[in-house]
């Protein structure tokens, strides 16, 4: 029935057919990905002036000519400053060391017990200059905020929750991606509603060496959640965050659109 899906991760049966219809009826319109509503600026110039306020607290930012207001303020010194240091030694000690060592044959029990008694605590360091630049909770974007709420409350000392609470709120690169996912998390246990998210994010990748990024991040963030620390601790936080709050708005979307990203997988066959 679904002919226009056999590419893509399964998902519910339900969920399958809500993308079918959707699918059909943007066809049956004429639409397509070009005239979905999109940030406008990046098509005549390469910056726009915006106003940095806050809207119920939650800094944002006004850009002239754009309908919607952007969720967040990305310091530009920060993002290729200092934070851009360490996201890249989070990919290179975590995830590509991790992957080299998965090539070479070593079990994953040795691998994730090296990270947790080497490789955390080097990555902690670096943390350590960038502590004090985290912007309030009650000013960062929804989003942002019930993640950081939901691990807080089942880890309440967790730095990797601080690490990665900074990178979300700044980086909306990242976050928009694990926004986006949300939508097809479907049925099952956490663990598998993780994966098929990271499984439909390598779908919507464009440009195939993120195809790859998406690759390594979800071998290597799959094998930490099947270690039983980390396992109890996964569990615990994705029942706890309110994933409605993470989902997407129309906000996002439309920002998003202006990525090198398929935001709407779910109505178009790209």
């Amino acid at each position: 029935m679904y002919s226009s899906l056999p590419k893509l991760p399964r998902i519910s049966t339900f969920i399958t057919m809500i993308i079918y219809i959707k699918r059909l009826f943007f066809k049956l319109l004429g639409y397509n990905p070009a005239k979905m509503e999109m940030v406008q600026y990046w098509k005549k110039s390469g910056a726009v002036q915006a106003k940095v306020t806050e809207e119920n607290g939650v800094t944002v930012m006004k850009m002239e000519g754009e309908k919607y207001t952007f969720p967040g303020f990305p310091r530009g010194w920060l993002l290729f400053g200092k934070l851009s240091k360490l996201k890249h030694e989070i990919k290179n000690q975590i995830f590509n060391d991790a992957w080299a060592k998965l090539e070479a044959g070593v079990p994953e029990e040795k691998i994730v017990r090296d990270i947790k008694q080497n490789v955390l605590p080097n990555i902690y360091t670096l943390f350590d200059e960038l502590k004090y630049d985290i912007i309030p909770s009650k000013k960062m974007v929804p989003a942002v905020r019930d993640i950081q709420r939901a691990w807080k409350k089942v880890a309440p000392n967790s730095i990797v929750c601080d690490i990665v609470a900074m990178i979300l709120q700044e980086d909306d690169s990242y976050r928009f991606r694990l926004q986006w996912m949300v939508a097809y998390f479907g049925g099952g246990n956490p663990s598998k509603k993780f994966q098929r998210g990271l499984e439909w994010l390598e779908q919507g990748e464009i440009i195939g060496d993120m195809k790859e990024r998406v690759r390594l991040v979800r071998r290597i963030l799959l094998m930490l959640i099947r270690d039983k620390e980390y396992q109890q601790f996964f569990n615990a936080f994705f029942k706890e965050v309110n994933w409605r709050k993470v989902k997407m708005s129309k906000a996002d979307k439309f920002f998003f659109r202006g990525k090198y990203f398929k935001v709407d997988l779910d109505k178009f066959d790209y």
